[in-house]
């Protein structure tokens, strides 16, 4: 089991190689903390999917995704609350179609799960 403290050394060794820019260098406190680092994944991953670069966002969620298996329980609630809600609020995401294609199946499972808790449909 990963536990939060070896997730924030996990992010911060993955992320900047999934993109050569310096987009991580502009955020100096980005893996100061679990719930940080989690952000920072996820706001990594919401660029990745407006700038279409996919190919990296389904890394990013691939990552989500063995951080979830992996990680401790405060780790999988970080990845619940902060990763996969961003993910659902974020209103400039189009294509949710497209979106749950990139989604492993483990994450595209709470994501419709927490989908349907904040909009439930209506029979």
């Amino acid at each position: 089991m990963i536990t939060q403290f070896q997730i924030i050394g996990l992010l911060k060794h993955e992320l900047p190689k999934m993109n050569g820019k310096a987009y991580f260098s502009e955020i100096p406190r980005a893996f100061s903390s679990i719930h940080a680092s989690i952000y920072c994944l996820s706001d990594f991953t919401r660029k990745n999917l407006e700038s279409k670069h996919f190919k990296t966002a389904r890394k990013c969620f691939a990552l989500a995704e063995k951080i979830y298996l992996d990680g401790d329980i405060m780790v999988q609630l970080l990845i619940e609350r902060v990763f996969i809600d961003s993910l659902i609020l974020e209103k400039t995401i189009k294509g949710k179609n497209h979106l749950e294609t990139l989604i492993p199946p483990v994450l595209q499972k709470i994501y419709l799960t927490h989908q349907e808790q904040i909009s439930p449909s209506h029979t």
